[in-house]
């Protein structure tokens, strides 16, 4: 596999982890139980964040920059919808704990459920509006060179080796550290 292509693969990686995120929105909005882990919160740890802040960002500096920025602004919108969605579903959960383990179930109210469903609509318009960016910059990316993404390649696996020499020196650091908690050292 070259390296064009597996910059396009893991662009479409990111789109299918992306379908899934919207689609586990849906079980849990139409009032099937979701774990809370399957849902990422936050736009960088989930799977098309890392993807977009690790690799297509690489493509930055070039024509795909505006492209780029409109698929950011998306991404952000998504996951501040999904932040009002949360604590309907998530929220309650962890205040009614003592009530779960009793044997009775901490639901949503029908304006809450109203409410997420809304929410719910609009991620749907946002992530189709991703989806056609990502169309856009999936073209773009056809019609680079193979010596483009080779650089870019290089690149991210320089990176890589980086960030695992970084892991390894701050392991080997800390190993005999004594931490004081939140007064420090």
């Amino acid at each position: 596999m070259t390296n064009k292509e597996k910059f396009i693969h893991n662009m479409h990686q990111a789109r299918t982890a992306h379908i899934r995120w919207v689609n586990a929105i849906k079980l849990l909005v139409s009032g099937i139980d979701v774990d809370e882990k399957q849902i990422t919160l936050d736009a960088t740890h989930s799977q098309f964040g890392l993807w977009y802040y690790n690799e297509a960002m690489l493509f930055s500096l070039g024509s795909s920059r505006l492209v780029l920025e409109e698929i950011e602004n998306y991404l952000m919108e998504l996951h501040d919808k999904y932040t009002k969605i949360y604590p309907i579903y998530y929220g309650s959960r962890k205040r009614n704990l003592l009530s779960e383990l009793l044997g009775g179930r901490s639901r949503a109210s029908a304006h809450e459920i109203e409410l997420s469903q809304r929410f719910y609509e609009e991620i749907i318009q946002l992530s189709d509006k991703l989806k056609h960016k990502l169309r856009i910059f999936e073209a773009q990316l056809m019609s680079l060179s193979e010596e483009k993404f080779d650089e870019l390649s290089s690149f991210t696996q320089n990176e890589e080796l980086t960030s695992e020499a970084i892991e390894i020196e701050t392991a080997s650091e800390n190993e005999g550290a004594y931490h004081y908690g939140a007064r420090g050292r």
